[in-house]
């Protein structure tokens, strides 16, 4: 399964995917430290979490 990571950095739109939950969640962090923007995690079934919402996505997918 893939998780997509999606954020606005100075370049432009970054697209970023992972084998799991807790490695996308990972990396989103990583983005937001490097100071992207607009950071999203999407589901395989199209749900899409903010980092508000990372909380929910980990419970959501029991990691």
């Amino acid at each position: 399964m893939k998780f997509y990571i999606t954020a606005l950095d100075t370049s432009g739109t970054v697209t970023l995917n992972r084998d799991s939950v807790p490695a996308a969640i990972k990396k989103a962090a990583e983005l937001i430290s490097d100071g992207c923007l607009n950071v999203e995690i999407i589901m395989p079934d199209g749900a899409a979490y903010r980092p508000a919402e990372f909380e929910q996505l980990k419970q959501r997918a029991g990691a």
